[in-house]
């Protein structure tokens, strides 16, 4: 066996154990704690279900990020069964550049595990919350990351998972600042944030 070939296929198991070493994404998880300093008996459970549209797929949040934005709420501001929340999140991906030169070899190579990426990735949350048949608040927020990576695999599924979780962080604490403001909704005005 000669010295380049055993050279190649060195590099291809390498390649193929970065490829696929723990690459999944969870855009829909974070472990978020709840609000610090909120008691769990003032908790309300506003929002039951909050989706996350990517695209055409929908993706629901799992418990704790939905307690994490139930967190922003208290019972004795939204009292339960008068006060409902509905909530959506709008996630949307824009490539800020092509990829250059050092993409050509995966033309060769399909799993060469260099492939730059810098990406912009937007988390917009729309909620909204009724009490007593009125909407008494509604928000609409957004936040953004942006995600440059080299490699294949993990280093890159990290990055994104990290800046899923700082997203829904800030949007949880931006809708808890917004519902404790004082005032009801204005329903002839809007805002952009």
């Amino acid at each position: 066996m000669s010295c380049g070939f055993r050279h190649l296929l060195c590099s291809i198991i390498v390649i193929s154990a970065i490829s696929l070493w723990g690459c999944s994404v969870h855009l829909t998880n974070g472990g978020l704690k709840e609000k610090a300093g909120a008691p769990t008996t003032e908790r309300t459970h506003l929002f039951q279900k909050i989706p996350l549209i990517l695209g055409t797929d929908t993706l629901w949040l799992e418990q704790d990020l939905i307690a994490a934005y139930n967190s922003a709420a208290t019972q004795k501001s939204y009292p339960q069964p008068q006060c409902q929340g509905s909530a959506q999140i709008l996630a949307n991906v824009r490539q800020n550049r092509q990829t250059g030169a050092e993409s050509i070899p995966l033309i060769i190579f399909p799993f060469w595990p260099i492939q730059p990426i810098d990406e912009t990735w937007t988390y917009k949350l729309n909620a909204q919350i009724l009490c007593n048949g009125a909407v008494v608040k509604q928000a609409e927020f957004t936040e953004e990351e942006t995600i440059r990576a080299t490699w294949y695999g993990k280093m890159r599924s990290d990055l994104l998972n990290a800046a899923s979780v700082e997203m829904h962080r800030k949007l949880s604490h931006r809708l808890a600042f917004e519902l404790d403001y004082p005032y009801n909704a204005d329903l002839n005005s809007r805002s952009d944030y």
